[in-house]
């Protein structure tokens, strides 16, 4: 079979499993170029060239994978986030560019003197490694609760920070932990904030990911109203608050931040004009 024909099996088999997919030749090529190893160049000098049995039984494996719902960036082992490479793999949530504007809102404090911040749900550590590596000097508690994921976050922690970074990694519950660590100048978060009901709507590939990343509860905001109570308690005055939130979640999100004590609340639109970010200022 040559790569030409390989290419053109694979793209029949995407366009018929309905995975999510805008373009299943060029989705074909990245699988393809992930399991044989092959470059932009290599499509185009090997194109009518036949193909190894070892390559063929390989670029089958991870075709196979990703026509059952696989993401495929458990298939290749990272995704990109802001301006670094994150270890993924099942059992951590997969970075996602919507969350850059928490990073993004963060930076833009004009103040580069040492803060505090507590992250629920450090997952990858994708957040709080992107702000270390622009601001070195702020002090990172990264909570996290999933045993799978620590083992990710503590590879990109120690890839990609330089050892003297102020990551500090706490495995468990952050609502148990976070009150003897405190205050903070910070807390944020990509907390769950999915309802259990519209879980089982979304695609293979986000229900492969783990669930207590992404269920927030019944409603979708238990997770939220518990988060918002703790953060209050355990931020300095003038301390904020930071949580991605669902589109569908502004007023919840800015009605949470209210009865939880926070007297300027607000929502923030990503580039879509959708919200966001909820944010709360002590």
């Amino acid at each position: 079979m040559t790569l030409e024909s390989f290419v053109t099996f694979g793209k029949t088999r995407i366009e018929e499993s309905r995975i999510e997919c805008a373009d299943p030749i060029l989705h074909m090529k990245q699988i393809l170029g992930a399991a044989i190893g092959l470059s932009s160049l290599d499509f185009y000098s090997r194109w009518s060239e036949p193909l190894t049995d070892k390559e063929i039984q390989l670029a089958n494996a991870f075709l196979e994978r990703r026509l059952n719902g696989e993401p495929f960036q458990y298939i290749v082992g990272y995704e990109w986030f802001w301006h670094s490479q994150f270890d993924v793999g099942p059992g951590v949530l997969i970075p996602r560019k919507e969350t850059e504007h928490l990073v993004e809102e963060l930076l833009k404090s004009k103040c580069r003197d040492k803060k505090r911040v507590a992250e629920l749900g450090a997952g990858s550590g994708n957040i709080g490694v992107s702000v270390l590596l622009e601001r070195p000097q702020w002090e990172w508690h990264g909570f996290e609760i999933n045993p799978q994921s620590i083992t990710f976050l503590g590879k990109n922690v120690g890839r990609l920070l330089p050892l003297e970074a102020k990551y500090f990694i706490h495995e468990g519950n952050f609502f148990q932990k976070v009150g003897d660590l405190a205050p903070f100048d910070i807390v944020v978060s990509n907390p769950p904030y999915i309802s259990v009901s519209s879980f089982s709507q979304l695609s293979r590939e986000v229900q492969h990911e783990p669930k207590i990343a992404l269920i927030g509860g019944e409603e979708g905001t238990e997770v939220l109203k518990h988060l918002a109570v703790k953060s209050f308690e355990v931020l300095k005055p003038g301390g904020e608050f930071l949580t991605e939130i669902g589109s569908d979640q502004e007023e919840k999100i800015l009605s949470i931040l209210s009865q939880s004590g926070f007297q300027s609340a607000e929502v923030l639109r990503d580039y879509a004009g959708l919200p966001r970010i909820g944010k709360g200022v002590k």
